[in-house]
C-alpha cells in the first residue's frame, strides 16, 4: 500500500467513525423522546429537539427532526490561511554537514475534508486572487506586465525585446518610454566584483507544525530540533535577506560550460549584473523527499500540482484533513518573488536535492521501499511506474517553474568514506531510477556536506566516477560565509546550513559573536528563532 492509499483508508476509517458517532448521539437523544411520546394521540406531528444552531437530521422510522449543527462538524470550501483547499489539483498521472548526523532517513486522489485550520507556526498567507483587471493573456497591456517583471529581474534585454517585438511598439509613446526606462536601469547595473564570494545557504524540508514535530509522538524531535527550519522562521529569514538587499542566482549563473576554440568543453565565470547594493546567494534544499518516518510529524506530505498549473505542497493536518499551499520552500519562495521580482535574477529560485531509496518528491518510486515487499513483481511495478509518473509531471512542472534538480545520493551515504564501489552503486540506482523522474542534472550535492576530498584540487577515481555521470557542480558544507573553487572542469562551491543547530551555536554564543555567528550576514537569529522549539539539554 503507498502512502497516499493508506492516508485515504485513515481519511475513509476517521469518516466512518464521524458517522457512527453523530448516529448514537442522535439514537441517545431519540430513545427517551420515544419514550417521553407514549401515550400521546400527536403521534402524526413533527417534534424538533434543538440542539443550539440551525441544521436538522431526520431519524429513520420516524418523524423526529433534530438539529445538528452543534455536534456535526461543518465543511468548509474557502479557506484562507497559509494553505487553501477547494478541490484536488490536477492529476499528476536531514543536517547536511560533515561530521554530524542527519535525521535517520529510516497514488490515488482523495476529495480532502476540511473541519478547521492546520495547526502552524507561520502566520497566514492569503492565496493571491486574479485580479478582474489582469490583462488578457497575449494582448499588448499583457506584454508590456510581463516586460517589466522581466526588468524588475535584473533581466533588461529580455524585457526590451519583448517590447520591441510588439506591432504597436512603432507607434506607442508608452512602449518607448518603457524601453528608455529599462535601458537606464540597465546602465546602472554593475558587475558582481568577485564570483568567488556569493554565498550559498541551505534548509531541510521545512516543519509545519512544532506541536507535532516536537511532541510525544514525534519520531525524532531531536534531531529535527538540530537539522531542521520552521515555516515561520524561513519566512523571517528571507524578508531580511531581502530587506539586505539580497538576490537569488543560479549556480550557473556564477559559472557555465562553455565550448572552446579548441573544442573542449569547461566551465567560465559569468557576469552577474545587479544594482549598486545588491548582493547575489544561492539557496538549495536538501531531502525533498518527504520520507516515511517523517509521515504524521508536522511536514508536508509531497509536492503536487495545483489547481493553477504550478507545483505547490500537500499537507494533511492532525484530524486527517488535506490542504494545499505553503508548507515547504517551493511555493513559499515562488509566492516571496510573485511578490517581489527583484528578489530573483533572472528568474532564478533554488535548487531541491533528491535521494532515491524513499521515492522523489513523496512519491514512493523507490524499487527497495518495504511498502512494496511481498508484492508479485508484477504489481509492484505497475504501482512503482504509476507513481514515477505522477512524481516526473510534477518534476517536469518544478523545472518549467525556475526550479533546478540535483543529486544528493541515491543511498544518502557520506562520500568521504564510502567505497568506490559503492560510490558506484549508488550513482546507478540515482541515475536509473531517479534521474527518470528528475531529466539529467550537472549539480551534485553531498549528503551529510562530506565531499570526497578537502580543500585541494579535485583528482582520483571518485571524481571520474561523478564526471562521468555527468556532475560540474559539487556542494558541501562549510559554514563559511562563501567558499568557491572554480577549475575548467568542475565547479565547487561551500554551503551555509540555516536549521536549528546552528541558530542554537548562535544564540548560545552571543559573546563572541565573531566567532560563531555565521548567520548575522543575512539575518538577526534572534529575531527569526520559533521559540516554539524545545529547549536544548547542553
Amino acid at each position: 500500500m503507498t502512502r497516499e492509499e493508506r492516508r485515504r483508508e485513515v481519511k475513509k476509517n476517521r469518516l466512518a467513525l464521524a458517522v457512527i458517532i453523530i448516529e448514537l448521539i442522535a439514537v441517545a437523544i431519540l430513545i427517551p423522546l420515544a419514550v417521553s411520546r407514549l401515550g400521546k394521540k400527536n403521534d402524526d406531528k413533527t417534534v424538533t429537539v434543538n440542539t443550539g444552531d440551525a441544521g436538522s437530521i431526520v431519524a429513520p422510522g420516524s418523524n423526529t427532526e433534530i438539529n445538528t449543527d452543534e455536534t456535526h462538524t461543518s465543511v468548509s470550501t474557502d479557506v484562507q490561511g497559509n494553505g487553501t483547499v477547494s478541490k484536488e489539483p490536477a492529476d499528476t498521472n536531514a543536517g547536511d554537514k560533515a561530521g554530524s548526523t542527519d535525521p535517520v532517513p529510516s497514488g490515488d486522489k482523495t476529495e480532502p475534508v476540511v473541519t478547521s485550520e492546520p495547526e502552524v507556526t507561520a502566520e497566514p498567507t492569503p492565496t493571491p486572487e486574479v485580479k478582474k483587471d489582469d490583462p488578457k493573456p497575449g494582448t499588448f497591456e499583457a506584454v508590456m506586465q510581463e516586460a517589466d517583471i522581466e526588468a524588475k529581474m535584473y533581466d533588461y534585454d529580455a524585457a526590451i525585446e519583448l517590447v520591441k517585438s510588439r506591432p504597436e511598439y512603432e507607434t506607442s509613446d508608452e512602449a518607448k518610454a518603457a524601453v528608455a526606462r529599462y535601458e537606464e536601469e540597465k546602465a546602472k547595473c554593475v558587475k558582481w566584483p568577485d564570483n568567488s564570494k556569493i554565498s550559498h545557504i541551505f534548509v531541510h524540508s521545512l516543519i509545519v507544525d512544532t506541536s507535532r514535530a516536537f511532541g510525544p509522538k514525534s519520531s525524532q524531535p531531536l534531531g529535527y530540533n538540530k537539522y531542521m527550519t520552521t515555516v515561520s522562521e524561513f519566512n523571517k529569514m528571507i524578508e531580511s535577506m531581502y530587506e539586505k538587499g539580497y538576490v537569488l542566482v543560479s549556480i550557473h549563473d556564477i559559472a557555465k560550460r562553455e565550448i572552446d576554440a579548441d573544442g573542449n568543453e569547461k566551465l567560465v565565470a559569468q557576469p552577474i549584473m545587479l544594482p549598486e547594493g545588491k548582493e547575489p546567494f544561492v539557496l538549495s534544499q536538501d531531502d525533498v523527499n518527504y520520507y516515511e518516518y517523517m509521515e504524521g510529524d508536522g511536514f508536508a506530505d509531497r509536492i503536487v500540482i495545483g489547481e493553477d498549473g504550478l507545483p505547490t505542497c500537500q499537507y494533511t493536518d492532525t484530524d486527517g484533513n488535506v490542504w494545499f499551499g505553503e508548507y515547504d520552500v517551493l511555493p513559499i519562495i515562488d509566492r516571496f518573488i510573485k511578490e517581489h521580482p527583484d528578489f530573483s535574477y533572472r528568474g532564478a529560485k533554488g535548487i531541491l536535492a533528491l535521494t532515491g531509496y524513499e521515492g522523489a518528491l513523496g512519491y514512493d518510486t523507490g524499487l527497495s521501499m518495504k511498502m512494496y515487499d511481498g508484492m508479485s513483481e508484477e504489481e509492484k511495478m505497475q504501482k512503482i511506474n504509476a507513481e514515477r509518473e505522477k512524481a516526473k509531471a510534477v518534476a517536469d512542472a518544478i523545472k518549467a517553474d525556475g526550479w533546478e534538480f540535483a543529486s544528493h545520493s541515491y543511498t544518502h551515504s557520506n562520500m568521504t568514506k564510502a567505497t568506490l564501489d559503492h560510490m558506484k552503486y549508488d550513482s546507478k540506482r540515482w541515475h536509473e531510477e531517479v534521474e527518470i523522474i528528475t531529466g539529467p542534472t550537472d549539480i551534485y550535492i553531498y549528503p551529510y556536506g562530506a565531499d570526497i576530498c578537502d580543500w585541494h584540487a579535485y583528482k582520483g577515481d571518485k571524481f571520474e566516477l561523478l564526471k562521468s555521470y555527468g556532475f560540474w557542480y559539487f556542494c558541501n558544507v562549510d559554514a563559511t560565509r562563501y567558499w568557491i573553487q572554480l577549475r575548467n572542469d568542475y565547479f565547487r562551491m561551500g554551503r551555509i546550513n540555516t536549521d536549528g543547530e546552528r541558530m542554537h551555536i548562535t544564540l548560545k554564543n552571543r559573546s563572541n559573536p565573531e566567532l560563531t555567528d555565521r548567520l548575522g550576514y543575512f539575518f538577526k537569529t534572534e529575531d527569526v528563532y520559533d521559540n516554539t522549539r524545545p529547549a536544548w539539554n547542553d
